[in-house]
């Protein structure tokens, strides 16, 4: 990984301490959701870290988180913690694991040494055969998408050939999703952007609070990270509204239970929902 990169990425430095589980077993609400039905939510914290990740990834066929922490030698191992066991442990084989992201039966990982395929149920890894490629965002969507580094351009992985995405060839990206109607929402330095499965044409969509960080839940929905909270684009109108009043996001996925699991500065942590009868 080069110099520079290290240097842009300084914030997203993680660097392993320790797992733990810290659930809040006297039931104090913790979070207050911001929608209507004003939902509470206690924080329970997967691991804590010198520097946390900004990249997460989750598998619910196996119920394990996967995320990347400094190796101290300028590569990111791959770190998983299994839900049910609390167990966490480093899976070996991955060259700089950067960047991640979770299909249905299989994660992959991206960094300076490319993309690598990985099955959680068959514990086979396989490295992609396309050299000179430095992964900085990765996502599954029926092909292998992903950001650029350093031109931060987006491009597709298909029988052993990368292509850029035509609608977007000229666009700066830093991180991107697609929704469950395969749109794709993607974030810059001048904000949030669409582009519709069936279109070429690019909408901005805001770019007030600045969002630095973006992931979809299992149901589709796109969901946003600022300095001041988590945000969701609304399905019909693409309004855009926040849900969790949560300080320092770097970044976000979601369980097998549509949980949102999040980090900051120092913690992995994973907000529980509680129903009215148990606080």
């Amino acid at each position: 990984m080069s110099i520079y990169k290290l240097y842009v990425v300084l914030v997203f430095y993680p660097v392993l301490v320790y797992s733990k589980e810290v659930v809040n077993l006297n039931k104090i609400c913790d979070i207050l959701s911001e929608n209507s039905n004003r939902r509470c939510y206690i924080k329970e914290n997967l691991a804590s870290l010198v520097h946390s990740p900004n990249q997460l990834a989750f598998s619910s066929v196996t119920n394990t988180l996967y995320f990347g922490f400094d190796s101290g030698q300028g590569e990111y191992l791959p770190a998983v913690y299994n839900i049910d066991t609390k167990k966490l442990t480093v899976l070996r084989g991955v060259k700089d694991a950067f960047a991640m992201a979770s299909d249905t039966n299989e994660v992959y990982f991206g960094g300076s040494y490319g993309i690598y395929r990985y099955s959680p149920i068959l514990k086979s890894l396989k490295r992609l055969g396309v050299s000179n490629l430095d992964i900085w965002w990765i996502q599954v969507k029926s092909k292998i998408y992903f950001i650029k580094f350093p031109s931060l351009r987006l491009y597709y992985y298909e029988n052993r050939k990368i292509k850029p995405v035509p609608q977007l060839r000229n666009t700066t990206i830093n991180q991107f999703v697609f929704d469950s109607d395969d749109n794709i929402f993607f974030i810059n330095g001048t904000g949030l952007f669409g582009v519709k499965n069936d279109s070429t044409d690019i909408i901005f969509i805001k770019n007030n609070p600045r969002f630095h960080c973006i992931a979809v839940d299992i149901s589709g929905h796109v969901h946003l990270c600022s300095d001041d909270g988590v945000y969701v684009i609304g399905k019909m109108l693409q309004k855009v509204k926040k849900i969790y009043n949560i300080n320092g996001v770097l970044g976000m996925t979601f369980d097998k239970d549509n949980n949102l699991i999040y980090s900051d500065s120092h913690d992995i942590i994973r907000l529980r929902p509680l129903s009215s009868h148990e606080y």
